[in-house]
């Protein structure tokens, strides 16, 4: 007697072997994926917390900055008219906290506006909640008599931000004409001072700052003077020449200042060479002494 199964046919055999064969493969891949899910909401739970934290950790009173605990270094300490502005920057930034990303990006944002700051070196973080600021200022060189009052520029000839008063500033050179109106052009605060008795003035300066003269004749003032001079063509044109007064009374005729673009004309190393030869008779040492050193031909005499 048959029975009335029918034995499966291959199709049929091959179709439930598919159907099992995917089920053993789609267990591994549930279980990675619930793996992958557990994983990422650790994370997230992770993250959510640390940034909760940090949000904590700013609005910390122990982490924010005031004005007692930004420290200036640098070139401020030898600009003391700098101070009060470059203090009045890091005031702006009181209550902000040192753990804020922003705060080191923003801060030199603000110094590098100033027309003090040449370069904002660096900054480091101190915690809990100082910050040193060091920084590299325009430094007054000179101070020029303009329009009845005195204006600090650096070497470069920037006009530094203060106030110009009826007095001289202590302790710097003056560059001063000769007339009230000899000497003009004064730009805004931060702009170079074109003016040609302003710049042929500090190239004077700055040739005698480089040379080991300035301890003999220490700068007290460069005096600013107009003469006209022989041009091309058979012109004639007006220029800025020049006196050195030193601290001790001496005059240096310097005649033009010439920045090596004149052919014809001594330089400034030149013209201190000259300087340096007349220095070594031991009569150019006494007091009211006047040496001139325009020509090839320098020398020097007595003041009455």
């Amino acid at each position: 007697m048959t029975s009335g199964v029918r034995p499966l046919n291959k199709t049929v055999k091959d179709a439930i072997r598919r159907q099992k064969s995917a089920g053993r493969h789609a267990g591994p891949v549930v279980a990675a994926l619930l793996h992958a899910g557990m994983f990422l909401a650790i994370c997230g739970g992770v993250l959510a917390g640390a940034f909760l934290l940090w949000r904590a950790a700013l609005a910390d009173p122990r982490f924010r900055m005031d004005g007692s605990t930004l420290g200036l270094g640098g070139s401020v300490r030898q600009c003391p008219e700098s101070v009060a502005e470059m203090r009045a920057i890091g005031l702006a930034f009181n209550g902000r906290s040192l753990l804020d990303p922003m705060l080191s990006s923003d801060l030199e944002k603000a110094y590098a506006k100033s027309v003090w700051v040449k370069k904002v070196v660096k900054m480091r973080r101190r915690f809990p909640n100082r910050i040193d600021v060091e920084l590299q200022l325009r430094l007054p060189a000179a101070q020029v008599r303009s329009g009845g009052l005195y204006w600090l520029v650096d070497v470069e000839g920037v006009l530094l931000p203060v106030r110009g008063q009826e007095e001289a500033f202590a302790r710097l050179p003056e560059i001063v004409g000769v007339t009230s109106g000899m000497i003009q052009g004064r730009p805004e605060y931060g702009g170079v001072w074109s003016d040609e008795g302003v710049r042929g003035g500090l190239g004077i300066m700055r040739a005698f700052w480089a040379s080991p003269l300035m301890e003999a004749l220490p700068i007290a003032r460069v005096v600013v003077n107009a003469g006209v001079f022989k041009a091309g063509n058979n012109t004639k044109e007006i220029r800025r020449r020049f006196e050195v007064v030193s601290a001790s009374g001496a005059v240096v005729r310097w005649g033009t200042y010439n920045d090596a673009e004149i052919e014809e004309e001594l330089t400034s190393t030149e013209k201190m060479w000259h300087l340096q030869k007349l220095l070594q008779d031991e009569a150019a040492l006494r007091p009211g002494v006047c040496f001139d050193v325009r020509t090839r031909l320098p020398g020097f005499l007595l003041l009455e």
